[in-house]
């Protein structure tokens, strides 16, 4: 039996599995974080990375195929297709409230509220966490080692990671705040992770928190989540201010 991706989103129980990946593969797209011509990983790897069937992954690729936002070629690779030209005619026919509004908001803001979310939310998953947890995130790392030179998927291996934590933390509110700042600047972030070292970095400080998730140290978890969070904006404030000043 296919176990429920998504539990924490009780908003989103009328939908099905699909449409709820659908939806979030649509939103990597508008924040950037999967760009035009981007290669996709395969049905295999997704349904690993999201823990769903195979077959949820082709109805949600499908979804995305039928807005012009893949395209899928047999025995191909399934490319993203998000052309300003595509972009706009998506934008045009979907609600406002798919696009997320967090990018908004100054780079300290956002980073003081992921530091008081993601800091509870580390404390919580030490208490709470299981073997189970434990095994899938040490599956997430061991996949994380050999994504060094995959920045993309990297990124979408690390947005799983942090959300499989917050579900461990067991407060769907926690989850969903951590969430929504989670996508700020990921196009930015993108550009962090294809300098040399920065996936190396990123993986060694999820070791950090998993290590203290282990040892179910709530104090441990908490300054491991702290250190990275630190390392995250130190690098995007870098590259932001970097891009501002070519501008």
């Amino acid at each position: 039996m296919e176990r429920m991706a998504f539990a924490f989103e009780k908003t989103l129980e009328n939908k099905t599995k699909k449409e709820i990946l659908a939806e979030k593969l649509i939103e990597m797209i508008l924040t950037g974080l999967l760009r035009d011509d981007d290669v996709l990983p395969s049905e295999r790897e997704l349904a690993q990375l999201f823990g769903v069937s195979r077959e949820t992954v082709r109805g949600a690729l499908s979804q995305l195929t039928a807005h012009g936002l893949i395209s899928v070629s047999h025995g191909s690779k399934t490319r993203i297709c998000a052309s300003d030209t595509v972009l706009a005619r998506f934008r045009a026919t979907r609600p406002d409230e798919m696009v997320k509004e967090v990018n908004r908001f100054d780079i300290n803001s956002v980073f003081e509220s992921r530091i008081i979310v993601e800091a509870a939310i580390a404390r919580r998953a030490a208490m709470r966490i299981d073997a189970e947890g434990i095994a899938k995130l040490e599956r997430l790392l061991q996949a994380q080692s050999q994504l060094f030179d995959s920045p993309v998927h990297f990124q979408l291996s690390d947005q799983n990671f942090h959300k499989l934590i917050s579900e461990y933390a067991d407060n769907e509110i926690l989850l969903r705040y951590a969430e929504e700042l989670y996508t700020y600047g990921l196009s930015v972030r993108r550009q962090v992770m294809v300098e040399e070292g920065a996936i190396e970095r990123s993986y060694q400080e999820h070791g950090h928190i998993v290590e203290a998730l282990k040892r179910g140290d709530p104090d441990g978890a908490e300054r491991a989540m702290l250190a990275h969070l630190d390392s995250v904006y130190r690098t995007t404030k870098a590259k932001l201010d970097t891009s501002l000043s070519r501008a």
